[in-house]
């Protein structure tokens, strides 16, 4: 699979069948990738969702002519070798993590703040970030939960994080 500078131009603008129809194309060569690392199901389609949305951040580092799922293949890899490294490392127990971090919800004005940045999203963008954010949902549930292809709710997500992303530069 090559693309070529007008479907590169396309995802770097959020096209959404594009993305689609990238994803349909190479899930299953990306799957095996990460699971042949990974060893596991349920990690390697949390990391697959990684990948899709690592792809598009950089997508403006694609060099345009060449193998595009190779660079998702490098990218599908990396990803599963850092969820490896991170995972194999001694964690301290939960606990003593909770009991360390600043409950900052509960500040009033970090919660007008979230309250403020959720009122920013439109409601497909809201079904999707709140469970994720809040309940750490995983995005194959959320695809289940609201009936819509997996490519779909990765690419809602990540429209509503770069809206987001813009607000809080300003």
């Amino acid at each position: 699979m090559v693309l070529n500078h007008q479907q590169v131009e396309k995802l770097m603008h959020r096209d959404e069948q594009l993305f689609n129809d990238v994803y349909e194309q190479t899930k299953k060569g990306v799957y095996a990738i990460v699971f042949s690392i990974l060893k596991d199901h349920d990690t390697s389609n949390d990391i697959i969702q990684d990948v899709y949305m690592k792809m598009l951040i950089k997508i403006e580092q694609y060099k345009v002519g060449t193998n595009f799922f190779n660079w998702l293949a490098q990218i599908a890899k990396n990803q599963a070798i850092d969820h490896y490294r991170r995972s194999s490392k001694v964690i301290q127990n939960g606990s003593e993590m909770l009991d360390q971090m600043p409950s900052t919800i509960d500040q009033p004005d970090h919660e007008d703040q979230f309250n403020h940045l959720i009122e920013l999203l439109d409601d497909d963008e809201r079904m999707v970030v709140i469970p994720r954010i809040v309940d750490d949902m995983k995005f194959k549930d959320i695809a289940k939960l609201l009936k819509k292809p997996l490519g779909t709710v990765l690419w809602i997500y990540q429209k509503a994080m770069d809206k987001l992303k813009r607000e809080m530069e300003v």
